[in-house]
């Protein structure tokens, strides 16, 4: 009988489907991630638009160093509903212990941990889309958004409630007679009233999406592609059609617009897809180019994160960051 109602809701939730703000960030083409700690190395550089860029970005009229790159490498550590996010910054590539020179942590970051304000906001965003691609995490951007007074809504704020209603009530049956066959006889299929108008009623319902539609989500053509596309207020995001991948945002504020261009996706790991590239032009004008080099799982012991931190501690007594970094970063 569960297998039946799965189906139904399968069924009804696919017709005419167009995905949300939420299920789109949740980077839905990744498997689930099972593992409690992750980490992924990043190697940051400054760039200069209109020069030719060393990376293989699909675009050469892009970008080139004009600096050395600046190494990072960011850790996720979650439990249910609590994450928490350590980022290092490194002077070398192979991120030993001795080239550390910069660290920061939050015990829990979430939507709320970010100012939502244009100061704040480039740090916010980013981190927010990092979740969503590493975590597989799409409530933290819609989050961020809603408190930069971007008109966007998570999934449960959208969910039609009369069709849940009526799953409900079409699930309670089916749990009554599976357990007392005799129920069928005096129990009434909610989804197949003898009232021809109840009936309809029904056929109606199921129609329905099962998301209210607010047509923040629409299917179009990205460069010739055809691609999700979501336009709510001052923020605009493309995905590509049948993965779903991030392909790029753009968010407009008084101070300038903060876009990202996402690429070359890759198996980071060898079963999870992210970006190899990351364009990101920042409200100041500056552009800078993310490469992700490195996505690791592994599992985390309740002081591991502890740990972690004594021992950037130690190395850092002493030492003081006068580098600047990205204005992305932490």
């Amino acid at each position: 009988m569960m297998k039946l109602f799965a189906l139904v809701f399968f069924v009804s939730t696919a017709h005419a489907y167009v995905p949300t703000v939420e299920s789109l960030f949740r980077h839905g083409s990744n498997p689930e991630v099972s593992a409690d700690g992750v980490s992924i190395a990043l190697n940051v550089k400054r760039i200069n638009p209109g020069e030719k860029s060393e990376a293989p970005t699909g675009d050469a009229s892009l970008l080139t160093s004009e600096r050395e790159e600046d190494f990072y490498k960011i850790y996720f550590s979650k439990k249910n509903e609590t994450v928490k996010i350590a980022q290092a910054r490194y002077n070398g590539a192979q991120f030993a212990e001795t080239s550390l020179e910069h660290k920061v942590y939050f015990s829990n970051f979430s939507s709320h941990t970010i100012k939502a304000d244009i100061e704040h906001m480039e740090k916010g965003l980013f981190y927010a889309l990092l979740q969503s691609l590493v975590l597989n995490n799409g409530r933290h951007v819609v989050n961020y958004l809603k408190a930069l007074e971007v008109p966007v809504r998570l999934n449960d704020e959208i969910l039609n409630r009369e069709k849940i209603e009526f799953l409900a009530d079409y699930k309670r049956y089916l749990v009554t007679i599976s357990k007392d066959r005799n129920a069928r006889k005096t129990e009434v299929n909610p989804m197949r009233p003898e009232d021809p108008a109840a009936r309809a009623r029904v056929e109606e319902i199921m129609g329905q999406p099962m998301y209210v539609d607010n047509e923040q989500v629409k299917l179009g053509r990205d460069s010739g592609n055809i691609a999700w596309i979501v336009n709510a207020g001052n923020f605009e995001a493309v995905f590509s059609y049948k993965l779903r991948d991030l392909y790029k945002i753009k968010f407009k504020s008084a101070a300038g617009d903060y876009e990202m261009l996402f690429k070359d996706y890759w198996l980071a790991n060898g079963t999870h897809s992210l970006p190899r590239f990351i364009l990101i032009k920042s409200l100041n004008g500056q552009s800078y180019q993310v490469e992700i080099t490195n996505l690791r799982h592994y599992v985390e012991k309740p002081d591991d994160f502890v740990k972690r931190l004594g021992a950037w501690d130690q190395i850092l007594k002493g030492k003081e960051s006068t580098e600047l970094r990205p204005p992305f970063l932490l």
